[in-house]
């Protein structure tokens, strides 16, 4: 019984901070620019999101850790942000910026797709001149969300990740292979996220 109560307290807690976490990521998202869900169904061990279309920059990185992969692949995104374009100008992006890349065996692979999100108003985006960067877009998506705030190395990221991928496995969820790290500040506010494949109601 003492165990049962431990672990739904455990549970509460956890779904409590991740809640916080949430709503911190809904209240920046009032300040500055940022891509923030159109709609939210909260659940007891994740939420799922749906997210306006929206459009991007992104560049591969492979060989590496994603600690290593973020640092060089921001940089080269920050340079076609700040005048390394066709257009020579300056690109606005919207919070987050982050990482996708897959598991296997419960550990990440070394090839990362890093990417920032540019403002949907711009509409005709100049070209990168570095050919390694691409740009990006959709249309409005469904993603299975849990948030974090607090900072977290490497391996307890790639650890976040696994249980997350399990948890949706255990509840029989339809999903990607692809995880998403989107992070809203340096000090470790993100949501993990993987797209939801089936068919989400609206």
């Amino acid at each position: 019984m003492l165990r049962i109560f431990l672990t739904v307290s455990v549970l509460f807690w956890n779904q409590l901070a991740a809640q916080n976490a949430v709503n911190k990521i809904l209240d920046l998202c009032e300040d500055v620019d940022c891509f923030k869900p159109i709609f939210v169904m909260q659940g007891e061990n994740y939420d799922v999101m749906k997210f306006k279309s929206h459009q991007w920059v992104e560049t591969e990185v492979s060989g590496m850790d994603m600690e290593s992969a973020l640092e060089i692949g921001l940089e080269k995104l920050f340079n076609y942000v700040y005048f390394n374009n066709s257009a020579g100008t300056i690109v606005p992006v919207a919070a987050p910026w982050g990482v996708l890349g897959r598991l296997e065996n419960g550990t990440m692979q070394q090839s990362f797709v890093v990417y920032r999100l540019l403002l949907p108003e711009i509409a005709k985006l100049p070209e990168p001149l570095d050919d390694t960067v691409q740009l990006g877009s959709r249309s409005d998506v469904w993603f299975y969300v849990r948030a974090f705030d607090d900072e977290a190395d490497e391996d307890e990221i790639e650890n976040r990740v696994a249980q997350f991928q399990k948890d949706l496995e255990q509840d029989n969820q339809s999903f990607g292979e692809v995880f998403r790290i989107a992070l809203y500040t340096t000090r470790g506010l993100m949501f993990i996220a993987f797209e939801r494949t089936e068919e989400a109601e609206n």
